[in-house]
């Protein structure tokens, strides 16, 4: 007979799962020490969010189901904002916690993860898309396929188990595991009226959300506006779904937008949108008298879906991928409306400033890097700036949350896609601020010799809050790092390779030796702190 442990480790060595992401405690081991039994390497963190994250970048890598664990108690509320910040970007991530025995409960643990103190299954539930408590092995099969059917089929997202040590060591004759084939659903039911509202369009606009790049329908995205040459617009998330100069680009909207992309959200009669909520962060600059007659929107989940506009709108729901090659491929040429192809230099100019500007760097970055890269953007103006200024060359290379928005999230995204992905070069742009929750993680890549290549702008503040404090209310409070970080002392202590740049020449110089060096390298950029960001023109007139 073969414990509870023993068949998850085996099931998701089934699913193809290679690495698993936690830090060890009690209550978990038995099952963490199987999934190393069976195959699945186990990489330590140094906070339980950063292995999250770093399942989350493996997951978003791979396709394929990331794993999270942690042990009862605190190991999991440590989880909790990975768990939301997978389930905001539609991540397929297994959170695996620990739980005292079943036997035990009642009785006051260490780390308790029941209702007597801090119930895990419960704090889990609103964060992911299902979570349980298993208290019974004979129950573990059945909730473990729900579990994993639910992650990885739909809408896709995040899934939670509590295993309780008793449970987790528990002999079964058999368990029934199934796994889940992928599910690409479509619809049919809107085809003749979406061509012919795009027909009938007079200035028609496809906006392009991270739902692009999360589905990777790079090819589809264009292969729709080149059918009827529609100009494109990205999302801050959406950045990236196409590249910087195809001659349909128009460039990013919303929060680190450009003002030509914003003249042509609010002087279009149809959007189509393409896997974006449409969020404070993607519209913020439309006028509410400017909201188009029509809106399609494409998305997986349909919970906002026709309810953020006054437009009327036609849903299309599914799998974005599978959806736009059904309705490019019931698309009648001879009956399209072809509108003229207007060559257009969205690009603004750069700011110029006494000291490093990040724009300027940001924008000249995709010249010095490898072609076969990702990069991984944190939360913050310099998250904005990318938006902006980072001219993505490859469909897809620029993952940025500006919905859930977590400051730290990319430290470990990077780490986990380095893993899925070895051949590929990982850039992580981080911010002081992030660097300074989780930059601890980096020492996780040094020891399992993971080489991501991180780049720290330090401004030694909270820029983006500062900012917007002082536009608001005219005053920083808890905005300013008294003591600034020397991010490359700190980053030299954890074992990795440190660069120092306060010019465009040092850090041209430190992105060629860095990725030479192949292995980890952190970068601080020290940037102009008086520099404006792109989120200083925000409005919201929803």
């Amino acid at each position: 007979m073969k414990t509870v442990a023993d068949y998850m480790a085996e099931a998701l060595r089934n699913l193809g799962v290679t690495h698993a992401f936690g830090i060890i405690g009690k209550s978990i081991c038995p099952a963490a020490l199987k999934m190393v039994d069976y195959g699945i390497e186990f990489i330590p963190g140094r906070h339980e969010s950063s292995s999250g994250f770093e399942a989350s970048g493996y997951a978003l890598k791979t396709g394929n189901l990331g794993v999270a664990f942690g042990t009862s108690g605190p190991g999991g509320t440590n989880l909790l904002t990975a768990a939301a910040h997978a389930k905001a970007n539609n991540l397929p991530v297994l959170f695996i916690t620990g739980h005292q025995s079943i036997k035990e409960l009642g009785i006051p643990q260490c780390q308790d993860s029941s209702s007597y103190l801090a119930d895990l299954a419960e704090m889990f539930r609103p964060a992911t898309l299902f979570s349980k408590l298993v208290e019974r092995g004979d129950h573990f099969g059945t909730i473990f396929n729900h579990a994993i059917s639910i992650a990885l089929s739909g809408k896709r997202g995040p899934v939670h188990l509590c295993l309780p040590f008793d449970v987790q060591t528990e002999r079964l004759e058999e368990c029934n595991i199934i796994i889940p084939e992928r599910e690409f659903l479509v619809s049919f039911a809107n085809i003749d009226r979406v061509i012919s509202a795009i027909n009938n369009s007079i200035n028609p606009l496809i906006i392009a959300g991270k739902g692009v790049n999360r589905s990777e329908a790079h090819v589809e995205l264009i292969q729709l506006a080149e059918i009827f040459n529609i100009p494109i617009v990205t999302s801050p998330g959406g950045k990236g779904a196409i590249p910087w100069d195809h001659p349909l680009y128009h460039g990013p909207i919303g929060v680190g937008g450009c003002k030509h992309g914003e003249d042509l959200l609010n002087h279009s009669d149809l959007y189509i949108v393409l896997g974006s909520r449409l969020s404070d962060m993607t519209i913020c600059n439309l006028g509410r008298e400017n909201h188009p007659a029509t809106l399609i929107q494409f998305d997986s989940d349909p919970t906002f879906v026709g309810k953020i506009l006054t437009s009327k709108t036609i849903q299309v729901t599914g799998d974005l991928r599978q959806n736009l090659r059904l309705y490019i491929n019931n698309i009648n040429p001879d009956t399209v409306t072809k509108r003229e192809t207007v060559p257009v230099d969205y690009t603004e100019e750069l700011p110029v400033l006494p000291k490093l500007s990040l724009a300027s760097v940001l924008s000249t970055m995709s010249d010095l890097i490898p072609y076969n890269n990702t990069v991984f953007v944190d939360d913050g103006s310099h998250g904005f700036n990318a938006v902006k200024w980072y001219k993505v060359k490859k469909p897809g290379s620029l993952v940025f949350d500006a919905y859930f928005a977590c400051m730290g999230n990319a430290i470990g995204m990077a780490i986990g896609a380095k893993v899925a992905s070895p051949a590929e070069t990982i850039f992580c742009i981080t911010g002081d601020g992030c660097f300074m929750m989780l930059g601890t993680e980096i020492n996780t890549a040094v020891c399992k010799d993971i080489p991501v290549i991180f780049i720290v702008v330090n401004n030694m503040q909270l820029d983006m809050a500062l900012k917007g404090m002082e536009k608001t209310t005219g005053r920083n409070d808890g905005t300013i790092f008294e003591v600034p970080m020397d991010v490359v002392k700190f980053a030299e202590s954890l074992g990795a390779t440190g660069f120092k740049c306060e010019t465009a020449e040092q850090f041209a110089s430190a992105i060629r030796e860095a990725v030479a060096l192949n292995a980890v390298a952190v970068i601080e950029l020290l940037t102009d702190r008086d520099e404006v960001p792109p989120t200083a023109h925000r409005t919201l007139n929803l």
